[in-house]
């Protein structure tokens, strides 16, 4: 079996995700607890908040899969990376919209 290049790099992905995933659910779980059904802005703050959820959870499989091609690590470190990295700005993206709402708009 050959070395794994991406050991080094796994755990520090899996806390962080794991870390953001926790805030951000909970974050969420804000959401719906609200009275009024029929805002816009909190529909597009959970859309932002789910599309960062399922991009943290695919960047967490793809670090956590052990099969992938040793040539081609360093590709395939780089796209989970942006993967993670883009589901961060749009988990962030959501909550800095939640921010945003409850301080102007609410």
């Amino acid at each position: 079996m050959e070395k794994d290049q991406l050991f080094n790099f796994r755990q520090p992905l899996v806390t962080a995700a794991g870390i953001i995933l926790g805030f951000v659910l909970n974050f969420a779980t804000g959401l719906v607890r609200r009275d009024t059904r029929n805002d816009v802005i909190p529909l597009l703050i959970l859309f932002f908040i789910l599309i960062g959820i399922t991009l943290l959870i695919v960047s967490l499989y793809r670090i956590l899969y052990n099969g992938y091609d040793r040539e081609q690590a360093d590709r395939f470190y780089r796209r989970t990376l942006n993967c993670f990295m883009t589901g961060v700005i749009f988990s962030f993206l959501g909550g800095l919209l939640k921010m945003v709402h409850t301080l102007f708009l609410s």
